[in-house]
């Protein structure tokens, strides 16, 4: 489970680090959003600052559960927390893998497949059979 739990973080990190780009401008566009825009405008840019939080309390969950950072969330909460964050993340690869835009799909849609096993490994894990 630590394997998944590292690979899994690892794969993840694009993705933040996407969002995070997105925010600031980056001329990434072609990589979110179906590709509509090269860069994203600025008006838009806002709404990038909820799913990066989210990101990334997702990925203190995936390492809180993995038991590779310690638990600050009492670990039933950690254990609730890592099957809704695998959820989660099985639906946006859904949406990633049909969006419109090649390279969203193809290079995005691939981080996201590891990361959502990833997830869904280490959520298992946390289970006492």
């Amino acid at each position: 489970m630590t394997i998944a739990t590292i690979i899994g973080a690892i794969f993840f990190l694009p993705s933040i680090a996407l969002n995070v780009a997105l925010a600031f401008g980056a001329p990434l566009g072609l990589y979110a959003m179906n590709g509509r825009n090269k860069v994203v405008p600025k008006e838009a840019r806002k709404a990038f600052i909820i799913p990066i939080c989210m990101q990334f309390f997702a990925m203190f969950v995936l390492l809180s559960a993995g038991h590779i950072v310690p638990e600050i969330i009492p670990f039933m909460i950690t254990r609730i927390l890592a099957f809704f964050f695998a959820v989660y993340l099985t639906f946006y690869t859904a949406t990633v893998l049909f969006s419109t835009a090649y390279r969203e799909r193809m290079v995005m849609g691939s981080f996201a497949v590891v990361a959502t096993i990833c997830f869904w490994i280490t959520a298992f894990g946390t289970l006492d059979f």
